[in-house]
């Protein structure tokens, strides 16, 4: 046996006893003394370990309080008292418990066994008590296993968490920006003169339905109300807000709900703009909590099959910690089973756009979700701050985090035919048994609200090196103060933030229907010139595609670096027509320049050679 495994082994001694002493025949008359019996000690030592325990936790911060234990019979309600009280702190229980939100109160009954409202058990309720709250209705209309089905990804729930907790307990009036495409901006609902798409304010709308709740379940002072403000534009995606949302809501958001899986494209470029687009939103000042709502397209479903955006965002979703919720997963199954009629019950003609039932429907995939999390920090409270030793911001070494108790490396590989030198001492089984309890204290983020350090895509050889322990930094603060992407958009479609060209020869602004905003021109030649400012080095062009309005094709480029322009065509074959974005320039030095943009005779337009329309939405930069 090898020195190490001897070890690693614990050694094995023969059990010893001492022979029984005789009884002494001449100490008869002696008093034997008083002796407790060995099984006692076994049975009394927990008990006094526990109760000194217990009489030093109090002045001891560091040790961890004492867990509560009852043993109830089945189906009582006892646990879920103990656990509304705050005597107990079982998260299965309490999402269990909260699938249909906060129970709504039990009728008075003279039998204390009897079953009690949940909210009375909590000592401040976060919402006023009601005969039936909005969560046990969507249960059951849609049923506890088919809301349950429409939360893709929970996450922690922090930010969602510390926003309603917020507005509960101090009945704070909650900003709410809403991002996305013609499904939030309403369209084919609520058509009428002023609006003659859909007024996105319309009351059978998601966003209006969202604010009603708020209304209801966070009440304000003085018949006040929460404020939508709704920046959805039609036909725009994710790749134009990954530049420009942060133009359409305040910075002093509270709550953020995006939806895009509708207009984005299944694409990995779409993954970078959805990750830019977190990131921004993410850090704004008032670190605004985030939610992914996911309508869904019978139309593009028989395109597509269930592989749509969905695919883009989840694993998004995922990184960020952002709860995503969708109404696709909810109805996808009756879909299959009744398609013509499931498509007339939820969406008008098109396909696209859910008419008011379809709304209805996102509005209680969203509204279960707020219901559920609003039941959890009612019951839970916040997530706790962490210790800062165990988190990125630590200034532990590594040896003091992670234990190594004894080199165990293997071996390296020279010739793949045969086992290097040394390949024996891998097969060590005792070593393998103790790696199993090495400390393993990994750290995590700063805080449960904080973003992850990097972007997605990020290759990390950008921010570390990791050839060889000296490579760890001294301090994580080089880390935490990582420069963050800064965007830049000059926008049509924002008043605040306007795209005014400093050359805009044979081009004009164009108004659709008073919701979108462009640059237009139909003349060869003709050149538009905007001014950028670049941080990172890429700058990209955001422009209108349809396979109608006889679109035709430009060329833009970067300060005068007209050899490199890239080339932009207005029309494509597909059925929809919504605004698109391209990479002009990825390498640009950081501060001013300009882009330029110049209609092209040459038209990739399949029918009309003299096609030459072009329209500009924006000009962005990282």
């Amino acid at each position: 046996m090898s020195s190490l495994t001897e070890s690693l082994l614990p050694s094995s001694h023969p059990h010893t006893t001492s022979p029984s002493p005789s009884p002494s025949t001449t100490s008869t008359h002696r008093s034997r003394p008083f002796r407790i019996p060995r099984p006692l000690w076994y049975i009394a030592a927990p008990i006094l370990l526990t109760l000194l325990y217990a009489a030093l936790q109090p002045h001891t911060p560091l040790l961890p309080p004492l867990p509560t234990i009852r043993i109830v019979p089945a189906g009582s309600d006892a646990v879920l008292q103990d656990v509304l009280a705050g005597e107990i702190k079982n998260v299965v229980a309490v999402d269990e418990e909260c699938a249909c939100g906060i129970p709504s109160p039990s009728p008075p009954s003279d039998s204390s066994s009897g079953s009690s409202s949940a909210l009375k058990h909590l000592k401040k309720p976060l919402v006023p008590e009601t005969a039936a709250g909005p969560g046990e209705r969507m249960c059951d209309v849609y049923t506890k296993e088919a809301l349950a089905r429409s939360r893709l990804h929970l996450g922690t729930g922090a930010r969602v968490q510390r926003m309603l907790y917020k507005a509960s307990r101090d009945r704070t009036r909650l900003k709410v920006g809403i991002l996305g495409g013609s499904v939030s901006a309403c369209h084919a609902v609520h058509p009428n003169p002023e609006y003659p798409q859909g007024d996105p304010n319309g009351p059978g709308c998601y966003p209006a339905l969202l604010k009603d709740w708020l209304n209801e379940r966070l009440p304000l002072a003085d018949e006040q109300e929460h404020e939508i403000m709704n920046g959805a534009i039609g036909g725009m995606d994710s790749s134009y807000y990954a530049f420009c949302g942060t133009h359409h809501i305040p910075p002093d958001v509270d709550l953020i709900v995006l939806e895009f899986d509708v207009n984005d494209q299944a694409s990995f470029l779409y993954q970078h703009f959805f990750d830019q687009l977190l990131r921004a939103l993410l850090t704004l000042p008032s670190q605004p909590a985030v939610i992914i709502l996911g309508a869904w397209a019978p139309t593009i479903a028989q395109d597509q099959g269930y592989a749509d955006p969905q695919l883009v965002h989840l694993p998004i979703a995922s990184y960020y910690d952002i709860p995503y919720v969708s109404m696709k997963r909810m109805v996808w199954e009756s879909y299959l089973r009744w398609p013509g009629s499931v498509r007339r019950a939820f969406w008008v003609d098109d396909g696209l756009h859910p008419n008011v039932r379809g709304h209805r429907v996102l509005a209680d995939v969203l509204t279960s979700y707020l219901e559920f999390e609003l039941c959890r920090v009612s019951i839970l409270g916040l997530p706790k701050d962490r210790e800062p030793s165990t988190t990125l911001a630590t200034h532990a070494t590594f040896d003091s985090m992670i234990d190594l108790s004894f080199p165990f490396d293997s071996p390296l590989m020279t010739d793949p035919r045969t086992p290097p030198p040394g390949w024996e001492r891998m097969f060590n089984a005792s070593a393998v048994k103790a790696i199993a309890r090495e400390s393993r204290q990994f750290i995590s983020k700063p805080s449960p609200y904080s973003l992850p350090l990097t972007e997605i895509f990020t290759p990390l050889r950008d921010i570390v090196a990791d050839s060889s322990p000296t490579d760890d930094a001294k301090n994580p603060e080089a880390l935490l103060d990582l420069v963050q992407p800064q965007m830049f958009c000059a926008d049509a479609n924002d008043p605040q933030h306007p795209m005014r060209p400093v050359i805009s020869d044979g081009w004009r602004e164009y108004d659709w229907n008073g919701e979108k905003h462009y640059w237009v021109s139909d003349k060869v030649g003709a050149r538009i010139r905007v001014d950028v400012k670049v941080a990172e080095g890429r700058i990209a062009v955001y422009y209108f595609r349809s396979k109608m309005y006889d679109l035709g094709d430009a060329k833009c480029w970067v300060d005068d670096n007209e050899k490199g322009a890239k080339r932009l065509p207005g029309w494509w074959s597909r059925d929809y027509n919504v605004a698109s974005v391209a990479y002009i320039d990825e390498k640009v030095t950081s501060g001013d320049h300009y882009v330029t943009c110049e209609i092209m005779q040459e038209t990739t337009h399949p029918n009309n050679p003299d096609a030459h329309h072009f329209r500009l939405v924006a000009v962005m930069a990282t």
